[in-house]
């Protein structure tokens, strides 16, 4: 068996339905094996788009979404999307081309050492060097990239071993090995949960990502203990649950900051400490701290634990539910002040997100780019279900939205995606509009349009009392949204509700340019 050959059998073997990225000379042979083996190839307009598509996928599965580049240029544009994946946990395995041993040294054109340039940026590298390994070195990094805390493996492969015969077959995955939490570790944290105080339970993304949100909702109504969410979480309590607290991650400015302010024992489940640094929410009255996770914490700035649970929380959290105690619904009024604020009327950008809000469905899927709106949407939005608001949270990259609503859409057809970007954010990646439209996927793109990058004024002006270099042109959006055949529309914020409505009714492929005013953006922080 030609060597490239077994390589798409062995991502096969690994549930890879698909594969995005862009070919190139270096991958010739495994681009044909790839076509030849019935795998599915997205070919995007850039590679950085394709590491997003792969990230979402991971993001939105649980298992590796897969993507692939050249050598060079092509690798160097992968980075930025393998880099999100890595600070934010999602399981990734990158293919990355190499030239042949001949041209590697001296280095020719185009030759990079890529696996010096991945490491840093990943859980692990691996040179596919010889033909008979291969099978191991996928299947190691499959393993590493679905282990807690998941993130992305680069995997690198040489033009010339792709060419060779191999004589070895695809392994087949094994389960992982489950985690039980030590008995006296989940003791400690029963008695804590059993004494009187405000108790607050904050879900991090290690729930979603180790599949334990309905566990973590079964444990939290047993104790009766007000929850909130990070952003990478949200929804995972959902919004309209009654000890929701919705979702926190601002620094200054959470809508029930004094609830955690308030709180005297707090319940970390499946939290990562990049999330929501402890410095913004372990403030008011000293708290107790406790950790529950596969992975564990590992260190924190501004953090003292009194006992890390180690396991696998689909198991803890049934067993710490069971013979629970109800605790005192202190967190009541709180929630009530939120509910109010998220439901009082406004126009602005939070006008645009309460119109989204009524428009989308509650397990439908909105991807937000970066950008104000992105903060208006993690404060606003109210998301009842895991993984349908995707917030960036991590290396939190420009131009990532639209990228990765293409993959939710590929990943859940069923579903009504929206991506929320801005005017510079769209254009970083508005290309992969001739993607979405080359493969059939219909979706809606809705600009927050003020022009340039109403964010970065907003901090230049409260740091300097002026700012500089953040004003952008605008292009004819709409016609620019008709070149790559989808429809475009630009309205104001009064005519978005109508227009949106419509396009998410026709399931169109669909850009709305709405031109919207930031000067709100002041009472964000």
């Amino acid at each position: 068996m030609k060597t490239a050959r077994l390589l798409v059998e062995c991502l096969r073997e690994e549930g890879v339905e698909r594969i995005f990225g862009i070919p190139g000379e270096e991958n010739l042979d495994l681009m044909d094996e790839i076509e030849a083996g019935g795998l599915e190839f997205i070919l995007t307009r850039h590679e950085q788009a394709a590491a997003f598509m792969a990230g979402t996928v991971g993001r939105l599965t649980g298992r590796p979404g897969a993507c692939l580049s050249t050598l060079g240029p092509g690798a160097t544009n992968l980075v930025t999307g393998v880099a999100d994946a890595y600070l934010s946990n999602y399981p990734l395995v990158a293919l990355v081309a190499q030239a042949g041993e001949a041209r590697l040294d001296p280095p020719e054109k185009q030759v990079l050492d890529l696996l010096a340039m991945f490491r840093p940026l990943t859980k692990g590298v691996m040179d596919l060097g010889l033909p008979d390994e291969v099978p191991m070195m996928v299947r190691k990094a499959f393993a590493l990239a679905t282990e807690e805390r998941q993130g992305p493996v680069m995997l690198q492969v040489s033009e010339d071993v792709m060419k060779r015969s191999a004589t070895s077959w695809p392994m087949t995955p094994s389960a992982p090995l489950r985690r039980d939490a030590e008995p006296d570790d989940l003791d400690v944290v029963r008695k804590a949960l059993l004494d009187p105080g405000r108790c607050l339970a904050i879900l991090g993304h290690g729930v979603v990502r180790e599949r334990a949100v309905p566990e973590a909702r079964t444990f939290c109504e047993a104790w009766n203990l007000p929850t909130a969410c990070t952003w990478l979480a949200a929804g995972s309590m959902p919004f309209d649950h009654p000890l929701s607290l919705g979702s926190i991650g601002m620094r200054e400015s959470d809508l029930v900051r004094d609830c955690y302010e308030e709180a005297e024992t707090v319940l970390l489940l499946g939290y990562d400490g990049a999330e929501f640094q402890p410095r913004y929410w372990n403030r008011g009255k000293e708290k107790r701290v406790f950790y529950m996770g596969r992975a564990g914490l590992g260190r924190v700035k501004d953090l003292r634990l009194e006992r890390e649970v180690r396991g696998d929380l689909p198991a803890i959290l049934p067993s710490l539910s069971q013979g629970a105690a109800p605790r005192e619904d202190w967190g009541r009024p709180y929630r009530a002040r939120l509910c109010t604020e998220l439901e009082r009327p406004a126009g602005g950008p939070k006008g645009l997100v309460q119109v989204l809000r009524r428009q989308m469905g509650r397990q439908d899927i909105v991807v937000s780019d970066v950008g104000a709106h992105l903060i208006w949407m993690a404060k606003y939005y109210p998301s009842y279900g895991e993984n349908t608001l995707l917030l960036q949270n991590g290396l939190i990259p420009m131009g990532a939205a639209l990228p990765s609503a293409i993959a939710a859409r590929l990943v859940m057809p069923e579903r009504k995606v929206v991506a929320v970007v801005g005017d510079g954010g769209f254009l970083m990646s508005s290309a992969e509009m001739e993607t979405a439209k080359r493969l059939g996927i219909d979706l809606v793109v809705v600009i927050f349009n003020d022009g340039g990058l109403g964010l970065i004024k907003e901090r230049m002006e409260r740091s300097f009392g002026r700012s500089s270099n953040t004003q952008l042109g605008l292009p004819d959006i709409p016609a620019y949204a008709r070149s790559f055949g989808a429809e475009g529309y630009s309205v104001d914020v009064p005519e978005l509700e109508a227009v949106l409505e419509d396009c998410l009714a026709r399931d169109a492929l669909a850009v709305i340019d709405v031109r919207v005013d930031y000067s709100d953006n002041r009472s964000l922080f």
